[in-house]
């Protein structure tokens, strides 16, 4: 099964002539789709419920798929899309959103899933009314409040069926727990809260004698409502959880095989990357010899080298030699295993090992312990179902080290698979992202917040906005020294691409020590809040936003100069200016965001409002004597009431704090002789806030050698001072003479030196 670098995000959508006002729309949003999933190979209807539908022309897929909106739906509310997925797509949840003049919704989970889908039927909420159901279907539905829903399967003597619920992983609310029943009510298997499956529940079940069966579902609290969706799988699907190995290795090939619950038959999958496959992740289907379900993990897509455990290896003598550097992949699959891997290092070098457990959908809890060649002990971690277990070591010799990885609570089976990442320890960063999507008015902006992690890096952070269609700019927004937010703005043209949905990133670029370092933001934080607290949004999704076009906001601001550029008792000014659409003349306020910590301690911004019927206003920005120097970000927002009509616009502010000057000094020739005259030229470099003349004072000038005092005008950068020496003038060279500079702004004083200058007198 070749994995290439075909595009993975693709759809079509065919624009419907619809005239409106730009106005009358507002942002799309998605509550639910029917179906939940989709087969490959057949053309579905998928019905798109939610609000803002109306002039919607596009369904975007994270997988691909030909896409068009065919009509309206029977609801208000509702829009019509005919989707075709190519017939070998993968079985596995995806994300879909839709776009229109009012821009793009947030993501919503979908499943390409190759069981067939049937609605849940009203009224299922007893044995009696139960739903009957083929024993290969999918059932999309929602559990109600304190209610059961009940369905009936007919099984034959010796079938053996697997059952499983998505809901959580598909972003719903719904914490399951299912029940298969007799005809007469005896409970013959249970699930709920399946290791691995995100809360979700999942089991197999060979039956002993045809007749018919039901199951239960219900939410394990007894909640419901239309946010408590579930899709039930029934088939002959193995019930896998996790891949094994965790990962491949781009341009390599590997053959992976699973861990879970009724797997007996399930044959591996051989899979190649290539070596530009453009994602972290692959989707893997899993099915028995004839099987016509399957059951579905995600690999990660690696740039490490993946070592495999060869086992036994739990005595100190057959432990799994590795390289340092290699991720390492295992499996406790019997109570009491220890894996070994055996490596050897040398003096100085610092590595990180990160265990990678649920976030594939194992259910392992890692003990993990660092030894020496004799087996003591020098560093040990325990996962507690918390955080991934982390292990940072700085090798004090050469020599072999073994690392050992345990179950925490000597849980065993063949789902608690693990992956070791094993990485040089370096000062880096991680960035967040605080929404999956921008949406910006034409002519307007949009914001959102960007936060960072910071691993021993404390400088700055420059972002931009990657893979903006024609029209959407990147405004530049630097994370400062030692700041770990900022806001992040991105603008539009008046004539940008609306009706569309475009997958971008954001990067943020730093040069640590020698190196330059990138990492892409995440929007997986704001995807858990999206899906109901989900613990782990599907990797594939986690690191695109999107950029939608949206109606003209009412007003637009923009701040010129585009970076105020101010220092320690210095100040600046900007100007905001407003463009305003006819009838929205009322004065637009001004405001810092956030209100708190939005711009670097010391640092203040004068906010005034745009008076009413004007189009600009004067902003100072100033720093006291204690603000940091470099580069940061700002952000305002610009809010006009106009009647029962309110407008909220965001504008970036660049923020430049430097030192007030600096200079440079340089001799116009190489000897001075007795009696005679040379030209010290001085340069400036003036922080363009420091508008004040600039006193010089020569120092260290040899015996006999004068120069009249100077001074650089306010206006001025550069000066000529002309050193004179006397007939009895020391002679010989003289290295350190320095140009001393004071200045005086109000009541801050200003001083800076120069470099040393050699005059050699002769």
């Amino acid at each position: 099964m070749p994995i290439s670098s075909r595009p993975l995000c693709v759809a079509t959508a065919v624009a419907l002539c619809v005239a409106f006002s730009s106005a009358a729309f507002a942002q799309p949003s998605i509550s639910t789709t029917a179906p939940l999933g989709i087969q490959p190979g057949k053309a579905t209807d998928v019905k798109v419920r939610g609000g803002g539908l109306a002039g919607v022309v596009q369904l975007w897929t994270s997988f691909e798929a030909q896409s068009a909106r065919k009509s309206d739906g029977k609801n208000a509310g509702e829009a019509v899309f005919g989707i075709t997925v190519p017939a070998d797509a993968t079985v596995g949840i995806k994300g879909v959103r839709v776009a229109g003049p009012g821009g793009v919704s947030a993501l919503k989970l979908f499943m390409v899933d190759d069981l067939p889908s049937v609605d849940q039927k009203a009224g299922n909420t007893n044995p009696a009314a139960a739903q009957e159901i083929p024993a290969l279907t999918a059932v999309d539905g929602a559990v109600g409040s304190l209610s059961r829903h009940y369905f009936k399967i007919k099984a034959a003597a010796g079938q053996q069926l697997s059952f499983e619920v998505v809901a959580r992983r598909l972003g719903s609310a719904l914490d399951p727990t299912l029940r298969l029943l007799d005809a007469k009510g005896k409970e013959l298997a249970y699930s709920d809260d399946d290791s691995g499956l995100r809360a979700d529940c999942q089991f197999s079940y060979k039956f002993a004698a045809a007749g018919d069966y039901f199951l239960e579902l219900r939410d394990i609290r007894y909640q419901g409502g239309a946010n408590h969706f579930f899709r039930l799988r029934v088939g002959d699907f193995p019930c896998v959880q996790t891949p094994y190995p965790h990962a491949i290795k781009r341009g390599s090939s590997a053959t992976v095989s699973f861990g879970g619950k009724n797997i007996e038959g399930v044959q591996p999958v051989k899979l190649e990357v290539a070596g530009d496959y453009p994602l972290d992740w692959i989707n893997v289907g899993a099915k028995r010899a004839g099987g016509k379900s399957s059951g579905f993990v995600s690999l990660a897509v690696s740039t490490t080298n993946e070592a495999v455990e060869a086992e036994p290896n739990d005595e100190q003598a057959k432990a799994t030699r590795v390289n340092l550097g290699d991720s390492v992949n295992g499996r406790i699959d019997k109570k009491g295993d220890a894996d070994r891997f055996v490596f050897t290092a040398k003096k100085g070098q610092n590595f990180t090992f990160r265990g990678v457990t649920r976030s594939q959908g194992s259910p392992a809890s890692l003990f993990l312990r660092l030894l020496k060649a004799d087996g003591a002990t020098v560093a040990t971690v325990e996962d507690y179902g918390i955080a991934d277990s982390v292990i940072k070591y700085a090798f004090p010799a050469d020599g072999d080290y073994t690392l050992l990885v345990q179950g925490l609570h000597r849980k065993a089976s063949s789902a608690h698979t693990y992956r070791i990442e094993a990485l040089p320890t370096a000062s880096d960063f991680e960035l967040q992202a605080s929404a999956d999507r921008f949406n910006i008015g034409a002519g307007g902006t949009a914001m959102l917040t960007v936060t960072s992690k910071r691993n021993g890096y404390n400088g700055p952070i420059v972002l931009e906005a990657t893979g903006l269609p024609k029209g959407v700019h990147s405004v530049p927004t630097v994370l400062g020294p030692g700041v770990n937010s900022v806001v992040m703005t991105i603008r539009s043209d008046a004539d940008a691409a609306t009706n569309q949905v475009f997958p971008a990133n954001i990067v943020g670029k730093a040069k640590i020590g020698n190196a330059d370092y990138q990492a892409t933001a995440l929007v997986s934080t704001a995807l858990k809040a999206q899906f109901n607290a989900l613990p782990f949004p599907p990797q594939e999704v986690a690191e695109a936003f999107a950029v939608g076009v949206g109606p003209k906001p009412q007003i637009r601001l923009r701040v010129e100069p585009p970076q105020a550029v101010f220092g320690r008792d210095l100040k600046a000014t900007v100007k905001v200016i407003a463009e305003r659409e006819k009838g929205f003349d009322e004065a637009i306020a001004l405001a810092i965001t956030p209100a708190k910590n939005g711009v670097p301690g010391g640092v203040t911004i004068a906010v005034k409002p745009i008076p009413k019927g004007q189009n600009s206003v004067d902003i100072v920005i100033s720093g006291n004597n204690k603000v940091p120097i470099g580069n940061f970000s700002a952000a305002l927002t610009g809010t006009i009431k106009q009647g029962k009509t309110t407008v909220v616009q965001p504008i970036g502010v660049g923020l430049k704090l430097d030192q007030p000057m600096s200079l440079s000094a340089s001799v116009q020739g190489d000897k001075l002789a007795r009696g005679g005259k040379i030209t010290l030229k001085v340069s400036v470099n003036r922080n363009p806030a420091l508008k004040a003349p600039i006193a010089l004072t020569l120092q260290n000038l040899p015996k006999g050698v004068t120069a009249a005092a100077a001074t650089v005008p306010a206006d001025k950068n550069e000066v000529e001072i002309i050193l004179n020496a006397g007939q009895d003038a020391a002679q010989g060279t003289v290295s350190n003479i320095t140009v001393k500079a004071d200045a005086t702004v109000a009541k801050a004083k200003y001083t800076a030196n120069s470099a040393a200058v050699k005059l050699t007198v002769e």
